[in-house]
């Protein structure tokens, strides 16, 4: 009888613990873990550590349509592809350039990408003081660059500035500003949009965007998994945000409502 006993005991311990197990699966499952880097008004901490800014009210908005709780996950911008295809983030949401690429392969060739939804592109910021020295590309030749490390930025900058220039790469946008104030670099390579919101201001008032070298037009869009069946979810969710207005309701918080612009990506 006691065999008999604890073998059914056995059997109703198991039973919970395969529950368990399942249950924890399907939590983990419901978890939408976005990797981020810091940038102003786009994601970024208050001082109670919550996530703010117009990408990360976007997630949460994504998030709320499609069933899945929002968690931001911060990593080092050069590693965003071994985070993502190792399971440890499902997506890269973070002023990612769809059109760009990472030492010379396609971004479309390395992961999934959703629509795009927001115009961007690369500026060259320097000194306000020198400015009169940046007039063509031919200028940034042999200069020292601050870039954030696997960028678009940085890919541009590496061609820019040649074999006689040198790139110092830093783990998210934001440090290149002061490498730039300090004389450390001659230049920063950084997304416009981040750039227009520093530039000129408070501890960097004495820094500009070089108005003459116009770069190319980016589209900022969602990376992921190749194969995730998060995508389709996802657009599904943009395309009714995008069409309720929801969207650019937050855009306009963030004053980002005129390079609002959603379509679907075709590389």
């Amino acid at each position: 009888m006691k065999k008999i006993i604890s073998l059914v005991l056995a059997a109703a311990l198991m039973a919970l613990s395969l529950f368990a197990f399942a249950s924890c699966g399907k939590e983990e499952e419901d978890v939408l873990v976005c990797g981020v880097t810091v940038i102003v008004d786009m994601n970024e901490q208050d001082e109670n550590g919550n996530w703010t800014g117009f990408e990360s009210d976007f997630a949460r908005a994504v998030g709320e349509l499609i069933g899945m709780e929002v968690k931001f996950q911060k990593i080092d911008w050069t590693q965003k592809y071994i985070e993502l295809n190792s399971g440890k983030i499902d997506c890269i949401w973070n002023g990612f350039t769809a059109n760009s690429s990472d030492d010379g392969i396609p971004r479309k060739d390395l992961v999934d990408f959703s629509s795009t939804y927001m115009l961007n592109q690369q500026c060259i910021v320097v000194k306000k003081s020198n400015l009169d020295s940046y007039k063509t590309e031919a200028d940034l030749v042999g200069k020292t660059a601050a870039v954030e490390g696997g960028s678009a930025g940085a890919e541009y900058a590496k061609k820019a500035v040649g074999e006689n220039g040198e790139l110092i790469e830093f783990p998210a946008q934001n440090a290149t500003f002061m490498e730039v104030k300090t004389g450390k670099s001659d230049l920063a390579v950084i997304d416009i949009l981040l750039a227009k919101n520093v530039c000129g201001k408070g501890d960097f008032e004495d820094l500009a965007i070089v108005e003459d070298i116009v770069l190319p037009a980016e589209y900022y869009a969602i990376g992921f998994k190749k194969g995730s069946d998060l995508t389709a979810k996802v657009n599904e969710a943009i395309k009714t945000l995008n069409e309720n207005g929801k969207l650019l309701e937050i855009a306009k918080k963030y004053h980002f409502e005129n390079v609002l612009q959603v379509a679907e990506f075709n590389g």
